[in-house]
């Protein structure tokens, strides 16, 4: 007589696999909290660049009398302004550039005051992260990059009927450094320096938290609402465009 024989397969208990699942979600935890501490630490370090870029800017003009990149004896005064460094005076008309309203790409070539505002900073030792030797424009090179994306500009803005317009002199956290509007020409939406969740993190920190009124403005690629009227800050894309003004 033949007996018959069952082997026993041993599995996973409920407890077990209770377990290996809080485990699980402790590491998914734990990576969103880190991804939530970086971005909160780009946050922090772009407003410390644009607070650092109005502190150069006063010490600057207080040193010199001027504003940089309008300097108009630049090449006499500044050490290191010379033909090696790419290095140009200003017209001194007390502009930075040509009055744009703020989706109009400014003029960002070697020889614009745009472009050598940093240069003439950066010579002077009040700013670092670019390369004032670097004979084009890049991010990281003539203009300074900025850890959320894209990078810093210095426009002269002039006030229109846009409601993100500002008058006067701003620095513009931008993805699209050459280009003849920096909401659009920069790529496809999701492209831009900075999300609607950003944009306000860095508005309330700085100034009122509203995208169209105060002296941190922000606007929108292509028509999204993300940076219109108040933050939308259930929209994670990158879709928005900022100013400052100093």
């Amino acid at each position: 007589m033949s007996i018959l024989r069952f082997s026993k397969t041993n599995g996973f208990t409920l407890v077990e696999l209770a377990i290996v699942m809080m485990i699980i979600g402790l590491l998914i935890g734990g990576i969103l909290k880190g991804q939530e501490m970086l971005k909160n630490a780009a946050i922090t370090a772009t407003i410390k660049q644009i607070s650092s870029y109005d502190g150069a800017m006063a010490a600057f003009m207080d040193k010199y009398g001027s504003q940089p990149g309008d300097m108009a004896m630049a090449r006499a005064r500044i050490p290191g302004c010379t033909d090696a460094t790419n290095c140009q005076n200003g017209n001194g008309n007390s502009i930075i550039g040509t009055p744009v309203i703020p989706w109009n790409g400014s003029a960002s070539g070697m020889a614009t005051e745009n472009t050598q505002f940093w240069k003439h900073l950066a010579l002077s030792d009040f700013i670092s992260g670019i390369n004032p030797s670097y004979p084009g424009v890049a991010w990281g090179e003539s203009h300074p990059a900025a850890r959320l994306g894209g990078g810093f500009t210095a426009v002269y803005g002039s006030i229109t009927n846009d409601v993100a317009s500002m008058d006067g002199f701003q620095i513009r956290l931008q993805n699209c450094l050459v280009c003849g509007n920096v909401e659009t020409d920069g790529g496809s939406l999701g492209t831009q320096p900075v999300s609607p969740s950003e944009a306000a993190k860095i508005d309330r920190k700085m100034d009122d938290g509203m995208p169209f009124s105060g002296f941190v403005r922000a606007s929108v690629w292509g028509g999204n609402n993300g940076c219109e009227g108040t933050y939308d800050e259930t929209i994670t894309v990158k879709s928005c465009v900022m100013y400052f003004k100093l």
